[in-house]
């Protein structure tokens, strides 16, 4: 099935071809996915109208690549001048910024994609969140284990990072109690008889081998997850406002973030409530936050030491150093343009090149983008350019 544009309603997918766009067109479908290069000069965005634009960050200007692709299939291979990206016809692309095309390979649908920097580990997941290592003859399945949860289901891609050293994979989609916690050892991600999924959590695998190294547990229902820059970490959080640290040598869990209205949680059993969270160090909420606007969006890496934490349905980024559970400072992201921040469905319109201190989101409405640079001594973000503005 050819991945066109998508609109969720009640978490019921349903498919059709939108009319195309304009290379002129100012503000068309919004962005789905945006992946940003790694020395932070230029993104590349995949839209609802089935448009690819690679956007050159330094020099504010815009090239259509196409306007006949996979809308999830934007991706900036880390550590390179390259970008991969797939047409209506399931063909992949491989092309750097100055336009040459390195390669391309029919494959089927992607729901996302990442290619490791030596370009010898490509990583697929289709609708049902199997995953694929390789293309054409060498493919063969690193999980495989159910068709729930899934991309129609959870009403979101099952997110994908590969290290800067191409040997760890790291996947996230849905987290569960019961299967998160259970040992790898009893469980084969390779099951296709099965219904329900034992890997669609927070999990780390090796590469090339597709082993499942880790299971990273304690998050709920839609679950998002991101790789420090080095690979020595993984930050992980769902909808229900938990997020945790992980070391990726042990899996050991580094910390639980503390709840941004309550503090640090206790682990006090008892009756009494007040016990249950320790507020010391808290910094206060923004007054136009609500205790219903926890549910981790997204999580970005914004330089070595610090992290973002995306709220849904709210325009604030939460900054952390990777030693706190605590919030650092909140950083308002604007509402002029809104950034995409009310979809789980585009949960990966945002990315950083943390090496650069640039984050770049979509706009909620429209189909364009906003820039942002990171200063690492204020601990500010400023917004250097809004492009094709939707008024």
């Amino acid at each position: 099935m050819v991945v066109k544009n998508h609109i969720f309603a009640f978490l019921v997918l349903t498919a059709c071809k939108p009319q195309s766009q304009g290379a002129g067109t100012q503000s068309g479908g919004p962005a789905m996915v945006v992946s940003v290069s790694s020395d932070g000069r230029f993104a590349l965005s995949s839209h609802q109208d089935n448009r690819i634009v690679l956007w050159d960050l330094e020099r504010r200007e815009k090239s259509l690549i196409s306007e006949n692709a996979n809308i999830y299939s934007a991706y900036f291979v880390r550590g390179t001048g390259l970008f991969l990206w797939q047409d209506l016809e399931e063909v992949v692309h491989i092309q750097g910024v100055d336009g040459k095309k390195l390669d391309s390979y029919p494959h089927f649908a992607t729901y996302g994609h990442v290619l490791s920097s030596d370009l010898n580990n490509y990583v697929s997941s289709d609708a049902n969140w199997n995953l694929f290592h390789g293309r054409g003859d060498a493919i063969k399945p690193i999980k495989q284990d159910g068709r729930s949860p899934s991309f129609s289901g959870a009403g979101k891609l099952l997110n994908l990072n590969v290290s800067s050293g191409g040997n760890l994979l790291l996947s996230s989609g849905w987290g569960s109690q019961s299967s998160d916690q259970r040992s790898i050892a009893t469980d084969s991600p390779i099951k296709p008889e099965q219904i329900f999924s034992d890997f669609s959590g927070v999990v780390l695998w090796e590469l090339p081998s597709g082993r499942p190294l880790y299971k990273l547990p304690g998050n709920s229902a839609k679950t998002t997850a991101t790789l420090r820059p080095d690979g020595k970490y993984v930050v992980g959080g769902s909808e229900n406002g938990i997020g945790f640290v992980w070391r990726t040598d042990t899996g050991e869990e580094v910390n639980r973030l503390a709840s941004l209205f309550h503090g640090v949680w206790t682990k006090d059993t008892s009756d009494d409530p007040d016990k249950w969270y320790d507020k010391t160090g808290l910094i206060p909420t923004p007054a136009d936050l609500n205790s219903k606007q926890t549910a981790i969006l997204a999580l970005r890496f914004i330089d070595q030491q610090h992290y973002l934490r995306f709220l849904a349905y709210s325009p604030y980024a939460v900054l952390y150093h990777i030693d706190n559970p605590l919030p650092l400072k909140y950083l308002f992201l604007g509402r002029d343009p809104l950034p995409a921040v009310r979809d789980y469905p585009r949960n990966a319109a945002m990315d950083t090149a943390p090496e650069a201190g640039i984050l770049v989101m979509g706009q909620q409405y429209g189909g364009g983008i906003i820039v942002y640079r990171y200063d690492a001594e204020t601990q500010e973000l400023e917004k250097v350019w809004v492009a094709d503005r939707a008024d």
